[in-house]
């Protein structure tokens, strides 16, 4: 008899165990969903402050998508899980109060832009020849800009951009279909005071068509733009060459 009530006293203590441990789980789960879900609406905040949208592309807006034949179309990353992503050409800001302009940037996580120099606010800057992927240009690098998402319930098109590796392999399509092949060459993670915007419009190997991908990267608080625009404090650039 002891020794039965001894055993109910364990299987009660166990199944007590049991109760708090599941209890704390449940907890923990709750919390973690609330903080995920307070953190996207942050994001979403900050995104829909900077009137860029978060909304997904659908498949058919996607397909839909149409540019001049000589233009960039598409672009495809495998290593970074890119896949099919819309390529919109873009230009620089009004000047900044230091006279400087900067990048824009997409109008939507999803999308990528590529850097037009004839787009240009201020009509004595634009350039004479906007410089295409595929001209033969040699010695010069498109200039592609993406989002990253610092948050872990939202994704934007460069979230992995920093774990290319040389040697991965970059597509872009022209709007007449012809597919462009690009290699990485090299990866770099640097201060945003230290970007070298020189650097990045010149093509790595200067006996080929170059390739430079920017994005954010590091941390999302307390830094700023020239224009007092919150930003992170460090950028991802990825150097490519095209395929001869």
């Amino acid at each position: 008899m002891v020794a039965k009530r001894l055993g109910k006293k364990k299987t009660a203590m166990l199944v007590a165990v049991l109760v708090l441990v599941v209890s704390a789980a449940l907890g923990f789960m709750v919390v973690r969903i609330l903080s995920h879900n307070r953190e996207r609406e942050l994001f979403e905040q900050q995104f829909s402050e900077l009137e860029i949208s978060t909304e997904p592309i659908s498949d058919q807006e996607r397909d839909e998508y149409t540019v001049p034949p000589e233009r960039p179309r598409y672009l495809y990353i495998p290593a970074a899980g890119v896949g099919k992503t819309r390529l919109i050409a873009l230009g620089v800001k009004s000047p900044g109060d230091d006279g400087n302009q900067q990048l824009d940037v997409p109008k939507n996580i999803n999308d990528v832009g590529w850097y037009d120099c004839q787009i240009n606010p201020l009509v004595d800057r634009r350039c004479a020849q906007t410089t295409l992927p595929g001209s033969g240009h040699y010695g010069v690098a498109t200039l592609l800009t993406g989002h990253t998402c610092f948050s872990r319930t939202m994704r934007c098109v460069f979230d992995n951009l920093s774990k290319l590796e040389r040697g991965d392999a970059i597509t872009i399509e022209r709007g007449d279909g012809e597919k462009l092949e690009y290699t990485v060459r090299s990866v770099e993670i640097v201060k945003l005071a230290d970007v070298d915007m020189k650097k990045a419009v010149r093509s790595i190997e200067l006996d080929k068509e170059g390739l430079t991908l920017i994005t954010c990267a590091g941390k999302y608080r307390g830094t700023v733009d020239a224009n007092g625009v919150p930003t992170a404090d460090k950028r991802v650039l990825v150097y490519a060459t095209r395929n001869e």
